[in-house]
């Protein structure tokens, strides 16, 4: 006799439905070893897509956060899953309902050192953005304490949850086959027009000022240079910034600024580019997260200019697939980019082996076990408790 499936909701009120992490990893990991997926979060519509019941939020102010989170649980208990993920925060004010009303585990999938991006969140107030992150500090690790598992995106914030004991794993966003797959079809054999990209969300502490101010450095040697700019800006208005330093530089006809576009899409932008960029800056967060575009890049046969981070030093070894810069350190950063972008056949193998790394190591299929492995030990653990 058959068994029905066993039942996952995901649960986002942060993150849109299609995020690379949320949907194209773990849902479709998820779906493809026999669970029923469904995900809930901020889409256009219901829908189904590779196997996955999508359910939809609606876009919502943050001043109206409460009644997203309050149509979230409800759309969660509807959905009759045996066991939850969660991948905000903010829903660990969700989850001790979820379990109450339900009686099933739930996930925690932590994305970022939240202590330390509350530090550096622009939109809240100056005054309360440290006093806010060192309430959260002492409060989240006790809040995942009635947590069923754990998940990290990285080693540094996993260590920062060293003292819970029950199921947890560590599940780097490296790429999946599908990315890995397209960038192995990209030619790279051509010469490569002098395109600098900068993939995802760009914020002042990822580097906005001193992209702008590198750059320029770039292009007064190099005109033909462009840098090309695939994200959204954190908050919205720094995009206008960006471009108006931009223009007062006399290269605002160099940068290109795409906005915010599907994960699905990104492939069309990495193969334009002849160099991949991570100018992040040496704040407390950045030292630990690990940029997910460092990855893509390498799957394109990008070679990388990033800046020295302990986050970004594992991965980036110096001459090998990329270079790294001192992190506030604008002529560093153009002098490593003209490097790559004037010497074609150091960029070519350097980018090559980088895509042999995501090839045979930074790539998401070593990660799909630990992820199964992971709900094959919260699922159990419910069964020995009831």
């Amino acid at each position: 006799m058959s068994h029905a499936p066993t039942r996952v909701a995901i649960l986002s009120s942060v993150h849109l439905a299609l995020d690379n992490r949320v949907f194209y990893r773990e849902a479709r990991t998820l779906a493809g070893a026999g669970y029923d997926v469904t995900l809930i979060a901020v889409h256009e519509r219901d829908e189904e897509r590779d196997g996955i019941h999508i359910r939809a939020l609606p876009r919502v102010a943050r001043s109206r956060r409460p009644l997203l989170w309050r149509a979230l649980a409800r759309l969660a208990v509807a959905s009759g899953a045996d066991v939850f993920q969660i991948h905000d925060p903010e829903l660990l004010l969700v989850t001790p309902y979820l379990r109450r009303a339900t009686g099933r585990p739930t996930i925690y999938d932590i994305h970022e050192a939240n202590a330390d991006f509350i530090a550096v969140k622009d939109y809240l107030p100056a005054p309360i953005r440290h006093p806010l992150s060192s309430a959260f500090r002492v409060l989240e690790p006790r809040l995942v304490r009635g947590e069923s598992g754990l998940i990290f995106a990285d080693d540094a914030i996993a260590a920062d949850f060293a003292a819970y004991n029950g199921p947890k794993t560590t599940l780097f966003n490296f790429p999946g086959e599908d990315l890995i797959r397209r960038g192995a079809q990209s030619d790279r054999t051509g010469e490569r027009a002098p395109v600098i990209l900068y993939l995802g969300g760009l914020e002042r502490n990822r580097g906005s000022d001193l992209m702008i101010e590198a750059f320029a450095q770039v292009a007064a040697r190099l005109p033909a240079a462009r840098l090309l700019i695939v994200g959204h800006f954190m908050p919205p208005e720094l995009e206008d910034e960006v471009r108006a330093a931009a223009a007062a530089r006399g290269i605002g006809q160099a940068v290109e600024i795409t906005g915010r576009v599907p994960f699905a899409a990104i492939g069309d932008y990495l193969q334009r580019a002849a160099v991949g960029w991570v100018p992040w800056q040496p704040i407390a967060k950045n030292r630990k997260n690990i940029p997910t575009k460092l990855f893509e890049y390498m799957a394109f046969g990008l070679p990388v200019v990033s800046s020295d981070l302990p986050s970004t030093r594992p991965f980036v070894t110096h001459g090998d697939n990329g270079l790294l810069a001192a992190a506030a350190d604008p002529a560093a950063h153009a002098a490593a980019l003209l490097e790559l972008l004037t010497d074609a056949p150091a960029a070519a193998r350097m980018g090559e082996s980088g895509r042999q790394l995501v090839a045979t190591r930074f790539n998401w299929a070593a990660m799909e076990g630990r992820l199964l492995g992971l709900y094959e030990a919260v699922l159990r653990g419910r069964k020995g408790a009831s």
